[in-house]
């Protein structure tokens, strides 16, 4: 009711392209939020209610603060059609506004996720994809490590198609990348790129190893061959 939400101040914390951030929120949990992200937040959580932030697009990496430590008020993350609702866990939530899915992966702990009519308990090491066009969710284990990296600055790609790569690194690096030849798309790399690199780096990597014949900079534009 009014009442209850009069008093608490929410801040947007919106981290741009080619960014990326750490906070720290009042209740000692901590978000890692990815470039071209945003979190809706409280400056402080009201004693004994549910801990509510919103990823109101992007991805973020919550390291949740203990129900035991926060008078058993269990913590929700909101996006969209999703509620994921937590004890106290780690695990990785990526809405980016340009994928029609998004895919809440579980690193320790457990959680449980509320589409609409759906609801899911992941066990750590699974990730959930929600299509928001067929209202359909699929459950699977994964390699953790491919999915969280990127919040110590590596993106680790096993068999990623070119396609689905390069729209990670326009995110991270503010560029905008113009296939010449839509099949290079599909082409699957695996490897590991380091956000300390110069995008220059990271694309004469995908030119030595064969996967794109060449590629053209032209300001914030980049033409792949």
């Amino acid at each position: 009711d009014a009442k209850n939400s009069e008093n608490i101040e929410y801040h947007y914390l919106t981290v741009p392209r080619g960014g990326k951030f750490t906070i720290v929120l009042s209740d000692g949990t901590q978000v890692w939020l990815n470039s071209d992200s945003k979190l809706k937040y409280p400056s402080k959580f009201r004693k004994g209610d549910s801990r509510k932030v919103e990823l109101v697009y992007g991805e973020a990496y919550f390291d949740v603060s203990p129900a035991n430590k926060n008078k058993g008020a269990d913590f929700r993350v909101l996006n969209k059609e999703q509620e994921v609702k937590v004890l106290g866990t780690e695990f990785n939530l990526k809405a980016y506004k340009d994928e029609i899915n998004t895919f809440t992966t579980l690193v320790e702990g457990k959680i449980s996720l509320k589409y609409q009519d759906h609801k899911k308990i992941l066990s750590p090491g699974q990730q959930a994809s929600y299509n928001f066009e067929e209202n359909s969710i699929l459950t699977k284990t994964i390699d953790i490590y491919n999915e969280i990296s990127w919040k110590d600055g590596i993106f680790s790609f096993d068999n990623k198609p070119l396609g689905d790569i390069m729209k990670v690194l326009s995110r991270w690096y503010d560029v905008k990348f113009i296939f010449s030849n839509e099949q290079t798309k599909n082409e699957q790399f695996i490897g590991i790129l380091s956000k300390d690199q110069e995008i220059e780096s990271i694309l004469l990597q995908l030119k030595n190893s064969g996967i794109i014949k060449n590629y053209k900079i032209k300001n914030s534009e980049i033409e792949i061959e």
